[in-house]
């Protein structure tokens, strides 16, 4: 019977500890979506993305336009051509086709690398700053809003305003 009681109160007194030092654990939390938003780096690394989107999008409407235009051309003349003549051109036509899907899979491709280029260092950047306040604030963990884990949150736990004014500081000589 003791060894159940000094059992149950070694249980309570873990239990008891461990409530104190949650309730000591500090946790806040940053809307990552605002940071970027506002944030000037992250900002041109999205108009450069943007441009280069609009680029590939163009490239991939000519090659399209031109695909379709030589079909459209081969549908009307098909009946007035011989049969290896067809088979040449619709040859001709499937190797245009499969340049242009595979052109669309390397501007992809290039698209994700310019991407992760442009937006790693921000990236790293912010990281920093949201690391270096959690080390001077005590903090056990700091949550990103935008990834719509945080349910409810008191306000005076949001960093995301401190995390912009630091890297903004850092930009402009100050950090």
């Amino acid at each position: 019977m003791s060894v159940s009681r000094l059992g149950m109160a070694l249980a309570l007194s873990l239990l008891w500890a461990a409530s104190v030092e949650a309730q000591a654990a500090r946790i806040g939390y940053v809307d990552s979506n605002a940071v970027l938003a506002e944030y000037a780096p992250a900002q041109e690394a999205r108009q450069q993305l943007e441009d280069a989107r609009q680029d590939a999008e163009a490239e991939l409407q000519l090659l399209s336009r031109g695909w379709q235009t030589a079909m459209e051309e081969y549908q009307q003349q098909a009946m007035s051509m011989t049969l290896e003549a067809r088979q040449n051109r619709e040859q001709e036509l499937a190797g245009q086709q499969q340049a242009l899907q595979q052109r669309t899979q390397e501007l992809e491709v290039q698209f994700q690398q310019r991407q992760a280029e442009l937006l790693q260092p921000v990236m790293d950047r912010v990281t920093a700053v949201i690391e270096e306040l959690r080390v001077e604030g005590n903090f056990a963990m700091i949550l990103d809003r935008a990834s719509q884990v945080i349910l409810a949150a008191d306000p005076a736990l949001e960093l995301t305003q401190e995390v912009l004014t630091r890297l903004q500081a850092q930009d402009t000589g100050g950090g």
